[in-house]
C-alpha cells in the first residue's frame, strides 16, 4: 500500500492520505489568492505565499529524513507507528531538523518538529474548517523539548 492509500478515521469519517492531501492542494491552487502552487504530483506539493516556497510530500517512511534540510520548509505526511521513538530523538538532537522539516501523522493528529511556513499555517486552518481537527504536538516531543531546557513553559 502506498502512502496515499493510507486509511484512518476522524470520527465517523474514514478518510485516506490521498484524500485530505488533493483537498488542501485543490484549496491552495482554487482558494487561496496569495498562495501558488509550483508543483503538484500524487505525493509532492510545493507551494509559494510571497517569497516563502514549502514542501509537502506524503512519505510511506521517514527514512533519511535528514537529507531534506533544506533552506525551504518541508513537511511530510505519513504515519508515524513504530517510528516515533527515533523520530522524536533525532528531532529532540537536531535543531536544524526540527526547524525545517516537520512529520505530520494525521491519523493520529499530531506533528513533530518546530518548522515555521505559512502554507503550513493553510494546512492547519484547513483541516479546521473542513475537517473539525486540530493538529497539535507530539507529547513526547513536547515533553522532550522541556526536559532538554529548549522550550520553557513560563511557569515559575
Amino acid at each position: 500500500m502506498g502512502p496515499r492509500d493510507r486509511g484512518f478515521h476522524w470520527g465517523e469519517r474514514a478518510l485516506t492520505y490521498g484524500e485530505v492531501f488533493d483537498a488542501f492542494a485543490d484549496h491552495c491552487a482554487d482558494d487561496l489568492d496569495d498562495v501558488e502552487v509550483v508543483e503538484r504530483s500524487p505525493e509532492t506539493l510545493v507551494a509559494r505565499w510571497r517569497r516563502e516556497t514549502s514542501r509537502l510530500e506524503l512519505r510511506a517512511d521517514f527514512d533519511g529524513l535528514q537529507s531534506l534540510v533544506s533552506p525551504d520548509p518541508a513537511m511530510l505526511l505519513g504515519e508515524v507507528g513504530d517510528a516515533e521513538a527515533w523520530l522524536v530523538e533525532a528531532y529532540l538532537d537536531d535543531a536544524e531538523l526540527r526547524s525545517r522539516v516537520a512529520v505530520t501523522d494525521l491519523d493520529r493528529l499530531e506533528r513533530i518538529g518546530a518548522v515555521r511556513s505559512s502554507v503550513f499555517v493553510y494546512l492547519e486552518w484547513f483541516l479546521r474548517d473542513e475537517y473539525g481537527v486540530k493538529l497539535l504536538p507530539n507529547p513526547r516531543f513536547t515533553h522532550g523539548l522541556i526536559e532538554r531546557g529548549i522550550i520553557h513553559l513560563g511557569m515559575g
